[in-house]
């Protein structure tokens, strides 16, 4: 390991495509860099007759905007997967965006050709760290990809809109931008859509975001259809509670009833009597209920 000075334009930045570099960060830097100069060296790896950038890309970037033409460097010796592997172990108390980590880890896999196992030790992180990484970097559509590159999508809201097909990732998006929604707010109308029973619950969610979100964060259950309001959520739920314990009745009589005395048949008979009254009443007070509210 060796520490020199080294002209800018011999740094190969390369590696900066496994990372994102917010423009907050590199005016912090450009104003650290002019009032107390380099602090610490940048990290490059030999390989070959490169120099290839592993850590301080926002110091190189904030060293261009000045018109500085050479920084300290400290030289490193490693291979490729582990020149990598330094992009990521370097910026751990910093932290990466989710993405950065995402985009390190396919490419260890896929153009390095390491396994998952492989992946794992040499960032010093569990096998399924490096698991739900992967999927969600193959998940994800490229086009969120670049958008939560600019800043516009948290990594909790990049996670949810992920569990979406890709076309949809996009649509909820869409509409979660035209509307200028909150980070949290994304992440939650991409819940909401995947849970929708149906087509028509799912476009409601997207032509109506701002309802469907009030309604979700004023439940403490979030709701499966955003059409139907609290109360007709509960009456749902109960009409569908009904519907099922009809289906086992159904198919407990269609087995049979089994050996039954006559005591036991006249608390049956009471049962049903009482459950009919009780359940015409109801569904009789619904069914007006809906009418009213229809017109």
């Amino acid at each position: 390991m060796e520490r020199r000075r080294i002209a800018l334009d011999e740094l190969d930045l390369t590696l900066g495509r496994l990372r994102r570099f917010p423009q907050a960060e590199v005016g912090h830097m450009v104003a650290s860099l002019r009032s107390k100069g380099q602090l610490s060296a940048v990290v490059a790896a030999q390989q070959g007759e490169s120099l290839v950038l592993v850590d301080g890309f926002v110091r190189v970037l904030a060293a261009r905007r000045l018109g500085l033409s050479e920084l300290w460097v400290e030289v490193i010796e490693v291979s490729t997967a582990q020149m990598k592997a330094q992009v990521y172990l370097r910026n751990r108390e910093r932290g990466l965006h989710l993405v950065d980590q995402c985009r390190l880890v396919r490419e260890l896999v896929e153009v390095e050709g390491l396994t998952q196992v492989e992946v794992a030790d040499l960032v010093e992180r569990h096998k399924s760290w490096v698991c739900r990484r992967l999927a969600l970097a193959r998940r994800v559509s490229p086009s969120l990809l670049g958008e939560a590159d600019l800043g516009r999508l948290t990594a909790g809201s990049l996670s949810r809109l992920a569990q979406l097909p890709m076309r949809n990732q996009e649509e909820v998006f869409a509409v979660a931008q035209a509307r200028e929604l909150g980070g949290q707010d994304v992440g939650l109308l991409a819940e909401l859509w995947q849970r929708a029973p149906d087509p028509q619950a799912r476009a409601y969610v997207l032509a109506q975001p701002e309802q469907t979100l009030a309604c979700a964060r004023g439940e403490a259950e979030q709701r499966s259809d955003p059409r139907l309001g609290p109360a007709g959520e509960e009456a749902h739920r109960a009409l569908d509670a009904l519907r099922r314990t009809s289906l086992r009745l159904t198919r407990r009589v269609q087995e049979g009833l089994g050996a039954m005395g006559e005591e036991g048949l006249a608390l049956l008979r009471r049962a049903h009597e009482q459950t009919d009254i009780d359940t015409r009443a109801a569904l009789g007070r619904l069914r007006a209920a809906v009418e009213r509210a229809h017109g």
